[in-house]
């Protein structure tokens, strides 16, 4: 199944995407995944794909997704973003236990910022460091935020390359 906003779900239904397996949401909304919901939330961000020819597709509405487990942990991919205020409205309706959260500065919020993100928005019980380390000029490892988040009482999972974890 296919769960993203409107226009990325539509741009994939274009591009071969199974139609009946696509599950398109947006700001606000909440998708019945069968056997979770995905609730789609902002991320600040661009949103566009670049084609051959120099021709970038838009794509909607950046968006962060919680994905809430009826008997489980819920999760919160904050996506590509900076901080923003809003991000406690997340935590009061969502209450997430664990976070994805980007820390590659320049693209995304830095190691130090999304640290300070995750103190004073979240009570987080884990957090996964994403988007950083996969080109030159973006932070290349999760020191700052690991770094950041010393005496938050919130685990930082740097997972390894290639490595399976567990939450």
């Amino acid at each position: 199944m296919l769960v993203a906003n409107f226009e990325i779900c539509n741009y994939l239904a274009g591009q071969g995407a199974n139609g009946d397996k696509v599950n398109p949401g947006l700001h606000g909304g909440t998708v019945d995944g069968g056997g979770f919901t995905a609730s789609f939330v902002n991320a600040l961000h661009s949103s566009s794909f670049g084609l051959e020819g120099g021709q970038n597709v838009y794509l909607g509405n950046p968006n962060g997704l919680v994905l809430n487990f009826p008997d489980d942990k819920t999760l919160y991919h904050m996506g590509d973003t900076d901080i923003f205020g809003d991000m406690a409205l997340i935590e009061e309706l969502h209450k997430p236990a664990i976070g994805i959260v980007p820390i590659g500065d320049r693209l995304t919020m830095g190691g130090a910022v999304a640290a300070l993100a995750c103190r004073r928005f979240f009570n987080f019980e884990t957090v996964i460091p994403c988007h950083y380390g996969s080109f030159p000029i973006i932070d290349q490892t999760a020191d700052k935020f690991v770094a950041g988040l010393e005496g938050s009482g919130t685990k930082a999972l740097v997972p390894e390359i290639g490595k399976a974890f567990e939450i």
